[in-house]
């Protein structure tokens, strides 16, 4: 049983530690990956809504990352 909870212990502490070193991002970081978006989503957007080989799925999927990918760069703020 203790072995159990020592373990239990170990891996939320560790996911934790993991996870929080996500929380505080380097405005750096931030501008770098808003100039990424720039340049690739309206292209990428552009690709999607015109292949007519992806199904109404495929494109939903796909415009949908690049919607989450806005939103994570707006600070999880929808617009």
């Amino acid at each position: 049983m203790l072995k159990t909870v020592g373990r239990k212990w170990i891996i939320a502490s560790a996911f934790l530690l993991l996870s929080c070193g996500g929380c505080v991002l380097n405005k750096d970081y931030v501008k770098a990956d808003q100039a990424t978006f720039d340049a690739i989503a309206p292209e990428y957007r552009a690709y999607v809504e015109s292949d007519a080989k992806l199904d109404a799925d495929q494109k939903t999927r796909r415009l949908r990352t690049l919607e989450s990918w806005k939103v994570r760069l707006q600070g999880g703020q929808t617009p």
